[in-house]
């Protein structure tokens, strides 16, 4: 029998290598589109997993700031009309005393300071003082009577709030330091007390109203670790019927690809056969396509071979 050929790289691997690496490619190019977003300066593509977790994270934020500004536009009318409410109350209580009683005579008056300073949310207090900045009614009594010129230096942006309020209404925020030592920020409102000198300011942290919006955030957060402990199973369970459908896609095309080469080796082993003269070797190939036209060929040939030697012989017995 001649020697065959050694072949080095076959029709097996090259149909398993070209039917198997474009559903490979495919799979990853589906699996970029869902999981991995570029970014290549001027232009950035974000995943469909992206997509829905900056949905999510920008849902987050807007609902955080919108929840958290109109409580705070709250907390700022609440301590509006506070101030004016207690100027209103201040104005008929000055106005319901007798027209002779003097001023000085009047903000002595101990149900006087009871409508003066008053709660204002949960730390807040209202507080009153003259167009000269001296106060006189204050939750701290070592405040009263003092010139408030005197924290223009400690607290400009206190100081700047109230220095308006000597011309007429004012507000506005600023940074205050409460007992722990945190700083945060307080909204001031500051009405005058109609037919006299003196002015309510009405301040409170402003915190004390927009705490609602840190709940809302932590139910959003929540939600959002929900989502992602969701992705992240989602993911595993993809991967996995990924892997599974690789798999199973690699053996389906390793027996298709098997059956195809087959009936072509077969077909090589019969030729390589006829022509070590086995002639009556049967060709056995239920194939179709171009794989049985390569049998009926090799038949045919098979055929001829025998007719040739067949008339050769005869031709030789006849010269005998």
């Amino acid at each position: 029998m001649a020697d065959k050929k050694k072949v080095r790289f076959g029709l097996l691997p090259k149909l398993l290598l070209g039917v198997f690496l474009p559903i490979l490619f495919a799979f990853a190019i589906i699996g970029s589109l869902v999981f991995y977003s570029w970014d290549m300066g001027e232009y950035r593509f974000t995943s469909i997993k992206d997509i829905g977790s900056e949905s999510l994270k920008e849902l987050s934020i807007n609902s955080t700031k919108e929840s958290k500004s109109s409580l705070e536009k709250m907390g700022e009318k609440i301590i509006r009309e506070k101030a004016i409410d207690v100027a209103a109350q201040m104005e008929i209580f000055i106005k319901s005393r007798p027209p002779k009683m003097k001023m000085e005579e009047i903000l002595r008056a101990p149900s006087l300071k009871e409508i003066a300073v008053q709660k204002v949310g949960e730390t807040g207090y209202t507080a009153v003082h003259d167009t000269n900045a001296i106060n006189h009614f204050h939750v701290n009594p070592q405040i009263v009577g003092s010139d408030l010129h005197q924290l223009s230096d400690r607290f400009p942006a206190f100081w700047k709030i109230l220095e308006a309020s000597l011309k007429g209404p004012a507000s506005g925020y600023y940074d205050w330091k409460d007992a722990d030592g945190k700083i945060r920020p307080k909204y001031m409102y500051l009405a005058p007390v109609k037919g006299t000198d003196l002015i309510v300011a009405a301040t409170t942290y402003i915190d004390e109203f927009s705490r609602p919006s840190k709940a809302i955030e932590a139910k959003i957060k929540d939600i959002e670790r929900k989502y992602l402990e969701e992705y992240e199973n989602r993911i595993k369970i993809f991967y996995a019927v990924i892997l599974c459908v690789i798999l199973i896609l690699l053996v389906r095309i390793f027996f298709y690809a098997r059956s195809v080469i087959k009936p072509i080796l077969h077909l090589a082993e019969v030729a390589d056969k006829i022509s070590m003269g086995e002639l009556d070797t049967p060709i056995d190939v239920k194939a179709k396509g171009e794989v049985a036209v390569l049998a009926d060929s090799i038949e045919r040939m098979q055929t001829s071979v025998k007719a040739a030697i067949e008339r050769l012989q005869k031709r030789k017995e006849a010269k005998t």
